[in-house]
């Protein structure tokens, strides 16, 4: 997070986040002692976080109670990567990155220059992008401002880098927004398909940036790609859509242009593309194909569960993860460098384990091919654990939440809220249901209509027809079983 913060932001940030978990009121002793720090500083601070909130229209809220007792709150669904965000852009290392993309032929001395500022001020931010660029196996060279490694690698950080920055609309390039809803509208044309927002948008950001770097930077050509795009029958129709639109990109351009489109989700849902895209990887074999038929042979190895590689739907959708992932090393999440296995680990270390045994089996199997590609789990993490949740295959290796259902009703009553329970819960939480046969304290919630003694197991009383409240609260007390990873 420091990389993208001065160190007055960070103290603003320290601030916002004190205010935020402490949810009641703080004094300004409180505030001064936090961070060291005067008053009228804090006063500033206040200020400055009360005006930018005025854009969120009351979804977060600063109190100031006579400049001496501070409360903030926000709405639950309010993402406070829009704050963090304001004071990333303002700093110093974001606007060399954006100066970097901008100007890719200029240095360090003609950044200061931009900002008005000394050669070594920026340059003590600058040592700081070079650790933040190695995560992403890049060799940051801080004087000459210059990205080492493929292309490719340089035009997904700078993709990802503006997307995630940018999420308010903003648009962030140098070449016109309309000219390139122009390009997208002749796609349509040429696709003859209507693209829905969120692909139209992926799509302008890509192709903005191709059109800019382009002429100062050459992309590499891939042979597989080649390969690919040469073997589907659609391709054609890309070298159609530039000359419609009268650009003329050298052939690796083309070439990447097109594993945009199928990589990044640009023409999902249309099956004509996707099947024809899917073939010609089949066709050739290719390395994102074998992880295919490499995730399926695990599946039925460790799952007894076999995916169905005669839908071509099925392999375009994954092996498009898997040619993604190849664009760019490590966690796509810039800003935060939030780690989903980190997450998944916090939450359950149970289907945590389950994802660290499948991956190592996964990298004991694997051609020297694949194995280049598992090398960047962390991007990939996110995708083998939908895949495998998506087909309930976690949820069969669990653990189940033993529960009692022990009302004084009939047994018809137990059965109908067992089967209540499964529809609602059971494709979430591995269950399983007990009706007398075990004491309570063998369990790990007990249900009933009455109270009773359970011996320090959860009880959780439920009217005979259970009431909307009943339901919240199963839902809230299954989630916290599952999550305490002590069960």
């Amino acid at each position: 997070m420091h990389t993208f913060l001065t160190k007055s932001s960070q103290k603003k940030i320290r601030l916002f986040n004190y205010l935020l978990e402490k949810n009641k009121w703080r004094t300004i002793a409180d505030l001064k002692d936090l961070l060291n720090v005067s008053s009228k500083s804090i006063l500033l601070y206040v200020e400055e976080l009360s005006d930018i909130f005025k854009q969120f229209n009351g979804k977060i809220v600063l109190k100031n109670e006579n400049n001496q007792r501070f409360y903030m709150y926000k709405d639950a669904n309010f993402p406070i990567y829009n704050v963090y965000l304001h004071y990333y852009r303002q700093s110093y290392n974001f606007n060399l990155i954006d100066y970097m993309y901008k100007y890719p032929d200029r240095n360090l001395e003609d950044y200061a220059d931009a900002q008005f500022t000394s050669v070594s001020t920026v340059f003590r931010y600058a040592k700081l992008l070079v650790k933040y660029f190695k995560r992403y196996q890049m060799t940051f060279h801080t004087f000459s401002l210059e990205l080492e490694n493929q292309e490719s690698m340089s035009r997904s950080f700078y993709y990802y880098f503006y997307w995630q920055s940018s999420r308010t609309g903003d648009w962030p390039f140098t070449i016109s927004e309309k000219l390139i809803e122009q390009y997208i509208e002749q796609f349509e044309e040429v696709y003859d398909i209507e693209l829905l927002r969120l692909p139209k948008r992926i799509f302008s950001y890509w192709l903005a940036i191709v059109l800019e770097r382009a002429p100062q930077k050459r992309v590499e050509l891939l042979d597989e790609i080649k390969q690919v795009a040469d073997s589907d029958k659609a391709f054609p129709l890309v070298k159609m859509w530039l000359k419609k639109c009268n650009l003329s990109l050298p052939e690796e351009e083309i070439y990447f242009i097109y594993r945009i489109i199928y990589s990044f989700g640009v023409i999902d849902g249309n099956p004509r593309y996707e099947v024809s895209h899917a073939l010609a990887h089949k066709l050739h074999h290719t390395t994102s194909y074998q992880a295919v038929l490499l995730l399926n042979n695990l599946t039925q190895k460790d799952y007894q569960f076999q995916l169905d590689l005669s839908d071509s739907e099925l392999i375009f959708n994954f092996v498009a993860f898997h040619e993604r992932s190849q664009f760019f090393f490590g966690n796509t999440d810039l800003f935060f460098n939030q780690s989903y296995i980190n997450e998944i680990k916090r939450q359950n270390t149970e289907i945590a384990q389950l994802m660290e045994n499948f991956h190592r089996d996964l990298q004991e199997q694997a051609t020297k091919e694949v194995k280049e590609i598992l090398k960047n789990w962390e991007q990939l993490f996110l995708n083998y654990y939908y895949v495998l949740d998506y087909y309930d295959l976690l949820l069969k290796k669990l653990t189940p939440i033993k529960i009692l259902i022990a009302d004084d009703l009939h047994h018809t009553h137990r059965l109908w809220l067992m089967n209540k329970i499964k529809n609602y819960f059971g494709k979430a939480y591995p269950l399983a249901f007990y009706d007398y046969e075990v004491d309570a304290s063998e369990v790990d919630l007990v249900i009933s209509n009455y109270y009773f003694d359970t011996k320090g197991t959860t009880l959780l009383l439920m009217k005979n027809i259970p009431t909307e409240r009943n339901w919240r609260n199963l839902e809230k007390i299954l989630y916290k079983i599952t999550h305490c990873n002590d069960k």
